[in-house]
């Protein structure tokens, strides 16, 4: 039996990468599949339905992004509904994306924007901040990546609120440095209110596609940072220029926008208050993603099941 590897991009250094770690599995390197009857597991960033279809043993495919948007297709292709979508979870990754947010939080919590700007005038000043004791930072969607940044902004002394849409299963261990829940829909305008910074990591599903609606926005504290590095379609871009000139968010920096990139047309490319950075909040790292990936091969060989899988009746 064999992979498939289709990566995005740098398809030679997977290909390295992954060679070193499973030197008995026969790799191909998309388009070249070798005998379509006998691939088994497949590796790529996207592909067609319809092109997975032709391997007709095909019992996986491995995520090579965070993200999992690209494979809800598959669900409804009749020969691909039972073949798991295992989701690429890389701690590096989530380092990555925690880095980002500490970043943009730190650049408007600490006053930077404003010290650029008295650069310009020739002014070398020291102007106010907010501590971050009082500046409560929220994540909005608190799993994996989620956790990450809590812990991050926990660790230099922010007070941290977490959103989820279910309640957490706790345990000792978090029980003793847990952040302030909220959880379901009706905690959800306390959550925005208490937080002066909101960190958007939730996936594109039915349920968050629109959650952060007009009335919601205006939940926002006065001034206060959105971040979003989940998916843009947690809010309108239109609804969200208008909050931001009515300062609920106060500054919003977006990784992701929907669509992606935005229309040329979009009011973000020239909003003063927004801050646009072209998916780059947290990239695969090939060096760390392809341990991850090879370990749950070696799972699925062994007999055992690949974690985690994209659970499809939620989406993600």
């Amino acid at each position: 039996m064999s992979i498939v590897v289709n990566p995005f991009s740098r398809a030679e250094q997977w290909m390295s990468a992954l060679k070193a770690l499973l030197p008995d599995e026969r790799l191909h390197l998309w388009p070249d599949v070798g005998s379509t009857s006998e691939v088994e597991f497949v590796l790529a960033w996207s592909m067609s339905a319809d092109d997975l279809a032709a391997f007709s043993n095909l019992e996986a495919v491995f995520s090579l992004g965070a993200g999992v948007d690209q494979w809800k297709a598959l669900a409804e292709h009749p020969m691909l509904a039972d073949v798991d979508v295992v989701r690429l979870v890389d701690p590096a990754m989530a380092d990555e994306m925690a880095a980002y947010a500490l970043h943009w939080v730190l650049h408007f919590q600490r006053s930077f924007d404003q010290m650029e700007e008295l650069q310009r005038q020739h002014r070398f000043e020291q102007p106010p901040y907010t501590p971050a004791e009082d500046y409560p930072v929220g994540i909005l969607g608190y799993g994996t990546i989620g956790s990450r940044i809590g812990r991050a902004f926990a660790d230099i002394g922010y007070p941290v609120n977490a959103w989820s849409r279910t309640a957490p299963t706790r345990t000792r261990k978090e029980a003793s440095d847990e952040p302030s829940r909220f959880v379901g829909a009706e905690e959800l305008t306390d959550f925005l209110g208490a937080s002066r910074a909101v960190i958007n990591v939730l996936p594109n599903t039915a349920d968050t596609a629109g959650l952060l609606s007009p009335e919601l926005l205006a939940a926002f504290q006065p001034g206060a940072l959105f971040v979003n590095i989940g998916r843009g379609t947690v809010v309108d871009e239109y609804d969200l220029a208008v909050a931001l000139r009515k300062s609920r968010p106060g500054q919003a920096v977006l990784d992701v926008t929907a669509p992606e990139p935005p229309l040329r047309a979009s009011p973000l490319f020239d909003h003063p208050k927004v801050v646009l950075t072209g998916h780059t909040a947290g990239a695969t790292l090939i060096s760390s993603a392809s341990r991850v990936i090879a370990a749950n091969v070696t799972r699925l060989r062994q007999g055992e099941r690949a974690y985690p899988l994209v659970d499809r009746t939620r989406g993600y």
